[in-house]
């Protein structure tokens, strides 16, 4: 199982014991921190899951030029577009650090969707005390 595998198994479980305790929830505050959360596993799943998807697709055109099955690509199967294909696959350093990476964006994301969450619902607060004064 791979690191993006492992990535993946966690948001989805984040995000499920986040919906789980999301009606037990009454600050306001807290239910920002939780939108936020939500953001963070829900984002990190889906691009994590977008990145092995594309890998798969990467894997499968790879070995559409082996011709014979025997795994490998031979000197009669080569071409200039297979060897594109084989680079792709054993150069692309992006899945292998792909579980960082997405952490560190969908932390980000949702980091700033907090800050802002945390500003509306102070600048609304204070709206409503000034109305009712």
């Amino acid at each position: 199982m791979s690191y993006n595998q492992i990535g993946i198994l966690l948001g989805i479980c984040a995000v499920l014991i986040i919906l789980l305790t999301w009606k037990r929830i009454h600050n306001p505050y807290l239910k920002s921190l939780w939108k936020s959360g939500l953001l963070a596993f829900s984002l990190y799943a889906v691009l994590l899951m977008a990145v092995e998807i594309r890998w798969h697709y990467i894997k499968a055109h790879a070995e559409s030029f082996d011709l014979n099955g025997n795994g490998f690509v031979d000197l009669n199967e080569y071409s200039d577009e297979a060897l594109k294909a084989m680079n792709r696959v054993t150069q692309d350093t992006a899945r292998g650090f792909a579980f960082i990476t997405v952490a560190l964006l969908s932390g980000i994301i949702s980091f700033t969707y907090l800050l802002v969450d945390f500003t509306v619902i102070r600048l609304k607060s204070k709206n409503t005390r000034i109305n009712y004064e």
